[in-house]
């Protein structure tokens, strides 16, 4: 048969292969991939394409692509989003334009065209101006195999994608490759800059998944995640597959930048360490470690100075390491927050000698973080925090909200969420104008980051003047609650008249139109504890805060406390 009677007689079949949040372990979405009838010389991709353009026939199949790819999402009930290749040329032909205006009004799923690196673009103005009238009518775009076609950076400025897929030579054996990790690392930062997400295609092992989550790639698509498949694959089933006994490490842990490195004893041979390091230009430093504790470390800078000099070698070569080693490291508990590193290195002195960290594990050696990588992942971490800040109080929004509580279910561990919200804002605001208004928002922001301190706390503003803390303690401190209530009662004072002070209020129009008295100003709090092995999503514990917020305004002391018991939404919501 043909490839022209294969077309005609609807016999390529489209096949599904998934994309999936390791971080968060749900689905994306599939993408779509034509498939021959099997056993017929034309059963592969590749062989289809070579075939279409020989016959003139790569638009009439693209199309076919296209039509086949929505029609069968949409009868199998895929679920998440649908990622469609296509030659980015095509998008200029009226006849493939006509196809995709038509394609949204046909599937309630979102569609997600992957723009091919393989060909060259005929005129990216004009393709620019397409893919803004098809954004308009719903549609996103990738970059496909990111790296491997003919002006991967260049076509990345011009039409800035929703997602990057990095071409699988990038991803192959990442783990045992120091290039390919600062060349990817590099790309992650770019595309956190650029607001698009990074796909990896291509991922076989387990240690390549595990290699590309500590740089901060979570959006994964592979033989390791699922295979394609004519059918949906349950989500339950995908996460079991890249479920192992390390868990996803989050983007600001140090585990992250954990590195394996070169390690001695402090017997060692002198010798052995210049082979080391003549041999392995590289290796900036050798830890030296005596049954699994860091007693010293050599640094190649003053090891070589040493071996250099006249009777260097001959005095030394013998002897061992514990004679040329030095005192001087730092080092950092593999479980600390990355805050903790930097201020270790912004209070040592020789910061740029140190070169290295090292990293225990329960007072044992677990490896090294160089100091190069950590002064990065700030700069990112930075770079990331300023993005999805609120303007005003330059506090974490609700990505970093989300992302926070996320992680905090992910590691188990008890915890709690406190939701603040200003009481009688609106007629303040309405009194005293959005100034001073803002200037009361930012009182507070400053009183909830002096009453729960970074070491134990993650304050974030939602927006308006409703306020989010989430705290590594499963009871709030109460006594805590009252301080900040009346730091806050006796600050916000200087922001109101004499007159509205000494009535201890003043009148404004409620929401409902008409004037009353109010007081001044005072705050709620809704307080959510979570118990440790919790399945509740941040949407769940948004949700019950919400509601919580509503009884905490109702309170004698504006406090509202509520301890799920492991419970489901369910039961939350209709309790």
């Amino acid at each position: 048969m043909s490839l022209v009677e294969l077309i005609k007689t609807q016999a390529l079949t489209t096949h599904y292969q998934p994309i999936i949040d390791t971080y968060r372990s749900h689905l994306i979405g599939y993408e779509s991939l034509i498939r021959g009838p099997v056993g017929h010389r034309l059963e592969r991709p590749d062989t289809l394409f070579a075939e279409s353009e020989a016959l003139a026939l790569r638009d009439t199949l693209e199309q076919y692509c296209l039509i086949a790819a929505v029609r069968n999402f949409d009868a199998k009930q895929f679920s998440g989003s649908l990622f469609i290749n296509i030659n980015p040329n095509l998008l200029l032909q009226p006849d493939c334009l006509a196809v995709l205006n038509a394609l949204p009004e046909q599937t309630a799923a979102s569609i997600i065209l992957e723009l091919s690196e393989h060909y060259p673009i005929e005129n990216i103005q004009e393709l620019k101006a397409q893919m803004h009238r098809l954004r308009a009518v719903g549609y996103r775009f990738a970059i496909d195999d990111l790296g491997a076609g003919h002006s991967s950076f260049k076509l990345w400025a011009e039409v800035r994608p929703d997602y990057v897929k990095l071409d699988r030579y990038f991803i192959s054996d990442i783990n045992n490759s120091p290039y390919k990790r600062e060349f990817v690392q590099h790309i992650v930062t770019l595309a956190k800059n650029l607001h698009a997400t990074v796909i990896a295609e291509g991922i076989e092992t387990q240690e390549e998944l595990r290699q590309l989550q500590k740089l901060g790639i979570y959006a994964s698509q592979g033989f390791l995640i699922g295979r394609p498949s004519p059918s949906p694959i349950a989500v339950h089933t995908l996460t079991e597959r890249i479920s192992h006994d390390d868990v996803a490490d989050r983007y600001d842990a140090l585990s992250t930048l954990l590195e394996s490195t070169t390690v001695i004893c402090s017997d060692r041979c002198i010798a052995d360490i210049l082979d080391y390091f003549e041999q392995n230009k590289r290796l900036i430093a050798i830890p030296v470690v005596d049954q699994g504790k860091t007693v010293g470390i050599i640094r190649r800078g003053q090891f070589m100075e040493l071996m250099s000099t006249p009777f260097g070698r001959p005095l030394f070569a013998r002897k061992p390491a514990r004679t040329v080693m030095q005192a001087n490291f730092l080092v950092v508990d593999v479980r600390a927050p990355l805050e903790q590193a930097s201020a270790l290195l912004t209070e040592n002195e020789d910061t740029f000698e140190q070169q290295i960290l090292i990293a225990t594990n329960q007072d044992e050696y677990a490896g090294i973080i160089p100091v190069a990588s950590l002064l990065r992942r700030i700069t990112e971490l930075k770079i990331q925090n300023a993005r999805y800040a609120n303007p005003l109080t330059l506090l974490p929004g609700n990505v970093p909200i989300n992302q926070t509580i996320d992680q905090y279910v992910h590691d188990g561990e008890p915890f709690s969420v406190l939701y603040f919200d200003l009481n009688f804002f609106k007629p303040f605001n309405d009194e005293y104008g959005y100034h001073r208004g803002d200037a009361v928002l930012q009182l507070f922001a400053n009183l909830l980051e002096e009453y729960f301190p970074k070491s134990h706390h993650f304050v974030g503003h939602v927006g308006g003047d409703d306020f989010i803390v989430i705290s590594q303690e499963s009871s709030p401190n109460l006594q805590t609650l009252n301080y900040l209530k009346k730091a806050f009662q006796e600050q916000v004072k200087s922001f109101y008249k004499a007159p509205h002070l000494k009535d201890n209020g003043m009148v404004g129009r409620a929401r409902n139109g008409r004037f009353r008295k109010f007081p001044l100003l005072d705050f709620c709090v809704a307080i959510i504890a979570i118990p440790s092995g919790t399945s509740l999503s941040h949407q769940d514990i948004a949700s019950t805060a919400a509601q919580m917020k509503g009884r905490a305004k109702k309170a004698k002391d504006g406090i509202a406390v509520y301890h799920t018991h492991q419970k489901t939404l369910s039961s939350l919501t209709n309790e």
